[in-house]
């Protein structure tokens, strides 16, 4: 016996027109959007504070996720920065310059030695116009010098330049140049006079050679910087204690980890919306690219969002514990309690999909821990293969229980891969504890929601079709109390048309359980339905054939209404409303000709109101209703004879437009026929008359 769980709930329907809106799936859309940013919205941006330098904080700050020190990484830098020196590199035409100015200074004091003309006062301007600023007592010994010692000099000199300014010569360097010169020069072959005329000849020439190199100083620096570690502040790391002064640094550190309530981090709202967009576009795309039923009918949306976002709030209230230090709370969400109900309320495809994103909401609310991702996607996935043919609510448990094993197993496996250093055997018995609890609260949730969301949109399930067909129904036992003749009728409807469903690709299940319930109304007045008289008067026979036509009529209002009060689902109500159309009771009409052959009767007042069959599996319904009671009236019935009939009853309904509104084809009726040929043959074959057996002697 199965499980069954009844509510009270008023039923959500979306008016023809916004079924197919686009603006109102843009809208459903949106809604789940705002609804679903504004869950996840507290796990993905951490706690503001709005502490001053100075402040006591009023609790412990951790961090909450890893962040760089911009503080200390900038010390570290600044320490790298002292450590480049600056890069100098050598000018050759500095030395070439200093022995150009010796060379023009010798030759003009041996050009003015050779002139006698000239005074020594104009002998001195003209040696003061050479660029090189030598004292006059010194151009005075150049002028007085012997041309040996003049050419001692000169050489002297220049070696003494070359040597200096050969390498690198910076200001720097005079001093110890000076030192280097002073040394030397007490090992020449000279007199003093002339060791002084080279030193000072030499000190006045010497220039700095190096010049600075701005882009190879700067390239080292750069260099510098990238090798620099950066400093980090780890998820976890205590910030600042409670009842702690908040100094410069703490604050500074507050900052780097954006918890200051001055930093709004636009960043991370920007991400959440960008994934939450990709979730919902994974599910756009999949009902576009599959052709689902839900890519056309937003009532059908309506109720995917809402599974989708009550997982979503199940999945945040387990989050909670995170600050709890409960290290495993993530194997606790119930992924697959939403799975679970999208391919019982739904299909298999869809459900898969549904994982996907499931395995996105895990993640942002519990630091997209790989763990976490995989066994919810695992978890999932066996959610949906366990029900993926549920036909009862006891299954269902059954489903918790290969669910909760499955959990055992990947988060072992997933223990299993950790470092040593992080795993414990505490932490394992902790997580395989949450993933047992996990797959039981799947099948619990599960089990107390769908109903809920089978009565709130009228969606019918095989389990709930299942439990409809059990003949314990008080509707088919009033029907097999009042009406045996028209209950056994019904079944062998509900058979017909299960058999005719499953070729044409109509839900058999439905056309089953629509066939035990479509005639329910003749309950009310067993009497005058020909299949529960037994023999008896025919009441029609007393009563005028318009009345007959309201009371045969009347037996699909008082259908709807019973099956209303039994809040039976609006599909099963729909069949009880459409299965005769607006076909003619043929036997009135004719009869009310017979009556008075003279009178204008209009045919349409011996028509049943209607509608006519919107779906497959009403008009599966009214065929298969039409043709078993008329196959069953048949005194001699063959298989041509029963062809016949099946073949008749399908054309007429077709051109008295009965069809008209529904989506079966040509070729689902020619199958349909088939199919009624084959069955009605093994119901209603001819039977061989037995002779009755000779009397026994006495």
């Amino acid at each position: 016996m199965g499980l069954k769980l009844e509510t009270n709930i008023r039923q959500i329907t979306l008016g023809p027109e916004l079924v197919r809106s686009n603006g109102m799936r843009a809208a459903i859309y949106a809604v789940l959007f705002l609804a679903l940013f504004f869950l996840f919205y507290g796990n993905v941006t951490p706690t503001r504070y709005n502490y001053q330098v100075g402040d006591i904080a009023l609790e412990d700050i951790k961090a909450p996720s890893d962040a760089i020190n911009t503080s200390e990484t900038e010390q570290r830098k600044q320490e790298a920065l002292r450590q480049v020196k600056k890069v100098f590199y050598l000018d050759p035409t500095v030395e070439e310059k200093a022995l150009a100015d010796i060379t023009l200074l010798f030759d003009t004091v041996e050009k003015l030695k050779a002139n006698q003309s000239l005074d020594r006062k104009q002998k001195m301007e003209e040696l003061q116009r050479i660029p090189v600023p030598v004292k006059e007592e010194v151009l005075d010994k150049l002028l007085n010098t012997s041309p040996n010692q003049l050419s001692r000099i000169r050489y002297e000199t220049n070696r003494f330049v070359s040597q200096f300014l050969s390498k690198e010569f910076s200001e720097e360097s005079m001093s110890a140049a000076r030192t280097v010169l002073d040394s030397q020069l007490v090992s020449l072959d000279l007199e003093m006079d002339a060791r002084l005329v080279v030193r000072d000849l030499v000190l006045v020439t010497l220039r700095p050679n190096t010049v600075y190199d701005a882009k190879q100083t700067e390239e080292l620096k750069e260099k510098k910087l990238r090798e620099v570690q950066e400093a980090w502040i780890f998820k976890g790391d205590l910030i600042v204690r409670k009842g702690e002064q908040i100094t410069a640094e703490k604050m500074g550190l507050l900052r780097d980890l954006k918890l200051l309530a001055e930093q709004p981090n636009y960043r991370i709202y920007v991400g959440l919306a960008s994934l939450l967009l990709f979730a919902l576009a994974i599910i756009e795309v999949y009902l576009h690219v599959t052709r689902s039923r839900l890519a056309n009918n937003n009532n059908l949306l309506l109720l995917l969002c809402l599974v989708v976002l009550v997982t979503a709030s199940i999945m945040k209230i387990v989050s909670l514990g995170v600050p709890l230090n409960m290290q495993a709370i993530g194997y606790l969400a119930p992924l697959a309690m939403g799975t679970m109900l999208l391919t019982i309320l739904f299909d298999t495809s869809l459900a898969i999909a549904g994982a996907i994103v499931f395995a996105l909401f895990a993640g942002l609310l519990y630091d997209f821990k790989f763990e976490y991702m995989f066994v919810g996607i695992v978890s999932s996935l066996a959610g949906i293969f366990a029900v993926a043919r549920v036909k009862h609510r006891h299954v269902i448990m059954r489903a918790a229980f290969v669910i909760a094993g499955v959990n055992l197993l990947a988060i072992a496996t997933m223990h299993s891969l950790l470092a040593a250093a992080t795993f414990t055997w505490n932490g394992l018995l902790q997580a395989l504890l949450f993933g047992l609890i996990n797959g039981l609260l799947c099948g619990i949730l599960t089990i107390g929601l769908l109903p809920f969301f089978e009565s709130l949109f009228g969606i019918l399930t095989p389990i709930s079709l299942l439990e409809l067909s059990n003949p314990n129904h008080p509707l088919l036992k009033k029907l097999l109390m009042e009406a045996p003749g028209t209950y056994h009728h019904s079944l062998i409807v509900g058979n017909l048309a299960e058999t005719a469903a499953e070729i044409v690709g109509g839900d058999p299940l439905l056309c089953r359980v629509g066939g035990y319930f479509h005639d329910v109304g003749k309950s009310r007045r067993p009497i005058f339905f020909i299949e529960n008289q037994n023999g008896r008067e025919n009441p029609h026979d007393k009563v005028a054939p318009s009345l007959s036509h309201l009371i045969i009529t009347s037996h699909v209002r008082d259908g709807v209404e019973m099956q209303e009060q039994h809040r039976l689902p609006k599909p099963i109500r729909d069949i009880c409303e459409q299965h005769h159309g607006t076909t003619v009771l043929w036997y009135f009409y004719n009869k009310a000709l017979e009556l008075d052959k003279n009178s204008n009767l209009n045919i349409d007042d011996f028509r049943y109101p209607g509608p006519k069959p919107k779906t497959k599996e009403a008009a599966i319904i009214m065929l298969c209703d039409s043709v078993e009671a008329a196959v069953r009236s048949m005194s001699r019935p063959t298989p041509n004879r029963i062809e016949a009939v099946i073949r008749k009853i399908i054309k007429d309904r077709l051109n008295d437009g009965q069809l008209d509104e529904c989506d079966l084809t040509l070729k689902d009726l020619d199958k349909i026929a088939e199919a009624l040929m084959k069955s009605l043959n093994g119901i209603y074959h001819a039977r061989i008359e037995y002779p009755d057996p000779p009397a026994v002697a006495q």
